[in-house]
């Protein structure tokens, strides 16, 4: 009999919702993506996504409806084909929760307190929410300020998603002549042999970038086209025999400064969005949220909420640079709050710029200029 899956399916461009699928006799296991769908969409081996909201949003939604549903069905079975993406995927859940869960807990208990306590409870609750949306902005507006700097000045987009196409593993004899059996049905039928997505970055490995999938080029564009780009943008010249060859260890070297850069700077500015959030002019919003709808039209309602936002972020900004509001601040708070901040702001150009120098160029040059080129001998056997 076919199997029956409640698990929802992800393509390379669109995304369905959850429904039950029923699934042909010789698919093996639930939680991959249909034959049929896979034969007719062409999803049969691995491919270069575009790096646009839309694909990075299926990406993220694939993940969570995995790691919520797929992944720990599978870890907990002890299924042969869990692996260390899957794991790493599953750490999506605890930093999603976790600084929910915990600002929950919190103001969960503000009803028990007395009215005063409870008001004051609920302040640095606010204000906790507030360092974890901001924590988590910071750390990305960073990561992005890296990555498209760099993408823009040398062509290499570190955030380029890929989707790769993973075999199943037959672990046992019983397993391995089911497995062949289902592959003969499927090459029989004209289907793909392939089962499993996983969403990567084509620069996700500094060790191992995903090379193969650069030289995967639209008809009609040469297969270095990739390559091409980048040389020319950073000044290794056009028109090169081999392009992929020349700009490969350059394309190492940015990665791997780029990603040092961000590990250091994305810290430092979560630590800026938590210190921006805990700043008492933020607590003006939760005067605004009393605002009754009755009392002014939607739209003046809307008009002035935007307003007072703007000016409270301006002054909450302040805050935060200054050590805190007018008539109490410390200066302590000035010293790490600017300390923090710069360090942030430093490292994230400097690192930026760093990433961006091409050394390969300079040596080159450097070589060029040296006498040994400057001469036409001829080498001769003894």
């Amino acid at each position: 009999m076919g199997k029956i899956s409640a698990l929802n399916y992800f393509d390379n461009g669109s995304f369905s919702t959850f429904s039950w699928v029923k699934r042909p006799e010789y698919t093996v296991s639930p939680y991959y993506y249909d034959e049929d769908r896979a034969k007719k969409e062409k999803l049969k081996e691995s491919i270069i996504l575009d790096n646009d909201l839309k694909t990075n949003s299926i990406i993220m939604a694939h993940k969570i409806a995995n790691t919520l549903t797929v992944y720990p069905v599978k870890g907990f079975k002890g299924d042969k084909n869990s692996n260390f993406y899957e794991y790493l995927t599953m750490g999506i859940f605890p930093y999603i929760t976790g600084g929910l869960t915990f600002i929950s807990l919190f103001n969960g208990i503000t009803k028990y307190l007395k009215p005063e306590k409870a008001k004051e409870a609920k302040k640095y609750g606010f204000s906790m929410a507030l360092g974890v949306i901001f924590y988590a902005a910071a750390k990305a507006i960073s990561n992005k300020i890296v990555t498209k700097t760099l993408n823009l000045k040398t062509g290499i987009d570190m955030d380029l998603p890929c989707r790769n196409v993973v075999d199943l593993i037959a672990t046992t004899p019983e397993e391995y002549e089911a497995n062949e059996e289902r592959l003969k049905k499927l090459k029989e039928a004209g289907l793909p042999d392939k089962k499993s997505f996983e969403y990567h970055k084509v620069y996700e490995s500094v060790d191992f970038p995903r090379f193969d999938l650069l030289y995967k080029t639209p008809e009609g564009f040469p297969r270095n086209y990739n390559f091409d780009v980048i040389a020319a943008k950073n000044g290794f010249g056009t028109n090169l025999k081999d392009s992929g060859q020349e700009v490969k260890p350059f394309i190492k070297e940015v990665v791997s400064k780029a990603r040092t850069t961000q590990n250091i700077s994305q810290y430092l500015w979560a630590a800026v969005g938590v210190g921006l959030g805990v700043q008492d002019k933020w607590q003006k919003l939760l005067d605004l949220g009393k605002l009754k709808k009755g009392d002014k039209s939607y739209y003046s309602y809307t008009k002035e909420l935007l307003r007072n936002i703007k000016d409270i972020t301006k002054d909450a900004c302040k805050e935060f640079y200054n050590g805190g509001a007018e008539g109490c601040r410390k200066l302590s708070s000035k010293i790490a709050g600017r300390t923090i901040l710069w360090l942030a702001v430093l490292t994230t150009v400097l690192g930026t710029i760093n990433a961006m120098r091409n050394p390969y160029i300079a040596n080159t040059k450097d070589m060029e200029s040296n006498s040994v080129f400057k001469t036409n001998k001829k080498v001769e056997e003894d």
